[in-house]
């Protein structure tokens, strides 16, 4: 049986939207191939169902969806965004609209700083080469210690770590000018109302 390669992937659904820019580089094309065939089936084992699927030049994006829930795969690569890194994120609602998901999505290291407060969680570092196939079997496994209620459909652990991370957060600012070319700093409306609702 020959193994499913990321183009293959991508054509499979019809409803999912896919894209995958000219030059992915060998980097993202390699990692999003891995985190198919070792993450995805996790996803796909509690009723997640492909919705996006975005492999770019420095980044690479997965999405499945069930219901109001959302697991996504991103990572960033760019030259700029030293050091590079990967997320396994967890959300609710809108997983298109910007004000949404940064609001409404925790990162799988937030679940497990939640059991183990001593823990320096964070991202996942962006693995390269021989170190693909283990880093992200180690995520898989920890999707399944630490984030085992949302996959379930239980949401309270979610909430709470969602309002712990809100808590904190300011609005976005909006720096504009005056009539008189001074600048003025307000937050943003559609932020603060998320954070209201959201912390």
């Amino acid at each position: 049986k020959r193994k499913m390669g990321i183009f293959d992937f991508m054509k499979g659904n019809k409803k999912a939207k896919s894209e995958m820019t000219k030059k992915p580089s060998p980097e993202q094309k390699l990692f999003s191939e891995k985190a198919i065939e070792i993450v995805i089936p996790t996803f796909e084992q509690f009723g997640f169902k492909k919705h996006r699927v975005e492999i770019k030049e420095y980044s690479s994006t997965i999405i499945y969806r069930k219901d109001k829930q959302y697991l996504e795969i991103s990572s960033n690569t760019h030259p700029r965004d030293y050091p590079n890194y990967y997320n396994i994120v967890l959300g609710e609602g809108n997983s298109e609209d910007f004000f949404e998901y940064d609001w409404n999505s925790v990162a799988l290291w937030r679940f497990k700083k939640e059991f183990n407060p001593e823990l320096k969680a964070t991202e996942y570092e962006f693995p390269k080469d021989n170190g693909i196939e283990p880093s992200l079997k180690k995520a898989n496994s920890e999707l399944l210690k630490f984030g085992l209620t949302f996959l379930n459909g239980e949401m309270e652990l979610f909430h709470k770590i969602r309002k712990e991370q809100n808590k904190d957060r300011e609005p976005y600012k909006i720096h504009s000018p005056d009539k008189n070319g001074n600048y003025q700093t307000s937050f943003e409306p559609k932020s603060v109302e998320q954070k209201k609702k959201y912390s």
